[in-house]
């Protein structure tokens, strides 16, 4: 369950079923041709829009291009503008505009007055270049999430089967050059058509390994890297899959304990609810927008569980209709198969489906409820045309120094990445924070707030490692 983004309604990222892990392009930099210049065009909201065409490989830079979709927020006091700051949300296939969008106002004050605020559609998704693998998907979707018996089984196989053959046969030109390094190219890219030298970057969930893998390629480029909710982008799916969803199990556990003290529905009743969901898995995604979102999320998980035993066969609709970030017209925030085909470009992971069932044993043992889940959301990638890249471990380059944020008991992106990922870059101060939620800054934690902003405005290691 990455980050299935709910960000529309908050700055978080990286959903229960899909979280990067990040390869590192071995490529040198300086290979492609400078950018043309970028025009921009009225697009409401105080912003600007722009279309820049790009190498789809930048190891070819002459041949065929795609087109990235950015968008700016001027500076609010020009005299006073520090440079650019890229923000991400997460995802992966989360569309970076419509983040910033609905949430430039969030950054009011120091930030939004002295940076120009940046989004770039990371390739795959939104105006980048997008996947639509949309054929299979609503199928796939409806399936069984933990494929429970041999029946199941062989549906979710077949199914995750035919859905990467159809990005295949759409996409299959872009497929090869998928992926957060080559989205990290991408953004640099968008930086020297800016005619900017250095650029700041704030991202949220995978947002974090799509930053970590700019630094790493593009070291004497960053002035300032605020990662929030970390992964630690180079270890494997199965992994990855079984952390994530202890993570996401442990939460489950803090919000039973308190609806024991509160009198709410708890535990119990969620096993009930999955047993007699006609939809299985919209039971598991609600549960994991609820629990990344405490305290509001937690009162929503109890209502729904309590409509569940009252009757109601809807009653998770609505919290994974957030977790989707689905809109009224039936679109969603979330481009599903972007965030498959990233997560297959970028992870070590099997090519042969009989392996992720053979680790289901093992995965259901340390997380019973989000387990098996959490990894068969990634099947596809067993059949997906294109083979993993090998990672390369960020860090161990010379950098500023950086930011990495990490809630001890974040549910999405434990606390352990971000001890991880701070550890891959000697310039990293790690800030911990006591919080349930999932990513922190700009989420009314005043502390953190103040050292993010002081941080941002002169890039400096902060005296202090954590925050109430």
């Amino acid at each position: 369950m990455v980050d299935h983004l709910r960000l529309l309604r908050s700055v978080r990222a990286l959903g229960f079923c899909a979280l990067a892990a990040a390869c590192i392009w071995s490529g040198g930099a300086g290979l492609a041709p400078q950018p043309q210049p970028i025009v921009w065009r009225d697009c409401g909201g105080g912003g600007a829009c722009a279309e820049l065409r790009a190498p789809r490989d930048y190891e070819a830079p002459a041949g065929a291009e795609i087109q990235l979709a950015v968008l700016r927020i001027p500076a609010a006091k020009p005299a006073e503008r520090i440079g650019v700051l890229f923000v991400n949300p997460g995802g992966p296939g989360v569309s970076a505009i419509a983040f910033l969008r609905g949430n430039a106002g969030r950054y009011a004050g120091v930030v939004r007055d002295r940076f120009d605020l940046v989004a770039v559609d990371p390739r795959g998704t939104g105006g980048s270049a997008p996947l639509d693998c949309h054929g299979q998907l609503t199928a796939l979707l409806a399936l069984d999430p933990d494929a429970s018996d041999a029946a199941a089984w062989q549906a979710l196989v077949d199914s995750s089967r035919a859905f990467a053959e159809e990005c295949a046969r759409k996409h299959g030109e872009l497929l090869p050059f998928l992926g957060t390094a080559e989205s990290a190219r991408d953004l640099d890219w968008v930086r020297a058509a800016l005619g900017e030298e250095k650029l700041s970057y704030l991202g949220y969930s995978y947002g974090t390994a799509l930053g970590a893998t700019y630094a790493t390629l593009f070291p004497g480029r960053v002035r300032a890297l605020v990662l929030d909710g970390a992964i630690e982008p180079s270890f494997e799916l199965s992994v990855f899959a079984r952390e994530q969803a202890i993570s996401v199990e442990q939460a489950l556990v803090a919000y039973d304990t308190a609806a024991r003290h509160k009198g709410w529905s708890g535990v119990e009743s969620f096993d009930a609810a999955y047993a007699r969901a006609p939809q299985k898995s919209t039971v598991l995604y609600g549960a994991a927008e609820a629990l990344s979102t405490p305290p509001e999320g937690w009162r929503d998980l109890a209502l729904a569980l309590d409509a569940g035993d009252g009757g109601e066969t809807d009653a998770f609709d609505a919290l994974a209709d957030r977790y989707f970030g689905r809109r009224s017209d039936g679109s969603s925030a979330l481009a599903v198969e972007a965030q498959i085909g990233t997560l297959c470009a970028d992870t070590h992971r099997p090519k042969d489906a009989e392996a992720y069932r053979a680790a289901l044993p093992e995965l259901a043992a340390a997380a019973p409820h989000f387990g098996r889940a959490n990894l068969l959301s990634h099947l596809p990638c067993a059949f997906w045309p294109e083979p993993a890249r090998a990672l390369v471990a960020p860090g161990g380059v010379e950098l500023p120094p950086i930011l990495v944020l990490a809630n001890d008991r974040d549910p999405l992106t434990p606390h352990v990445w971000g001890e991880r990922l701070a550890a891959r870059f000697p310039s990293a101060t790690r800030i911990d924070v006591a919080s349930r939620s999932h990513t922190i800054y700009r989420s009314d934690v005043p502390c953190v707030d103040e050292l993010v902003d002081a941080y941002l405005v002169a890039p400096a290691a902060p005296a202090r490692t954590s925050c109430p």
